[in-house]
């Protein structure tokens, strides 16, 4: 199968919610307007994966400091002196899994990240991701403030886990 990635565009974000619903936990999914206005916070850092025109998974970032950390469903803010790219938000419909679509945009953000000399690309590992972010060269990273900890705890819910991630470029 053939993949085609790009950035997002607004109209995408149909998509983008339909590809969340199947994704996530309810726990995780994000409200329209959230998605919405984290899309326009920052437009180039988005990209989507589509297949003869229909878009099958996505991968939203923003620019942000090693050790911030954005709470669940809180609003994207400016970061000044911005250092590093982060991946908030990697889904795939099932239908595009085991073809590298994951991989191919993470390389986008990566070469993205890149080109204007961000240090390092950062994360939150969720729902049992731990390993496959491993397998792209990051590791937890657990020096984190207070405040940065009770951001973290936002995103546990249940059973799950969430792990701060660091990748050096």
């Amino acid at each position: 199968m053939s993949f085609n990635v790009r950035l997002m565009k607004l109209n995408d974000l149909i998509a983008i919610e339909h590809i969340q619903a199947e994704a996530y936990a309810g726990y995780f999914l994000e409200s329209a307007e959230v998605i919405s206005q984290r899309f326009e916070l920052s437009p180039t850092t988005a990209w989507v994966a589509e297949r003869e025109g229909h878009v099958c998974a996505y991968l939203v970032c923003y620019w942000s400091r090693v050790g911030k950390i954005n709470s669940l469903n809180a609003p994207f803010t400016f970061v000044e002196n911005a250092n590093c790219l982060y991946l908030h938000d990697l889904a795939l419909l099932k239908i595009a899994q085991g073809f590298g679509v994951g991989k191919k945009l993470i390389h986008a953000a990566m070469e993205h990240a890149l080109s204007k000399s961000a240090q390092a690309l950062a994360l939150l590992s969720v729902q049992n991701s731990k390993e496959f972010w491993k397998g792209f060269g990051f590791s937890e990273f657990t020096n984190l403030e207070k405040m940065q900890h009770e951001n973290l705890h936002t995103y546990l819910g249940g059973d799950d886990s969430a792990f701060y991630m660091v990748k050096e470029l």
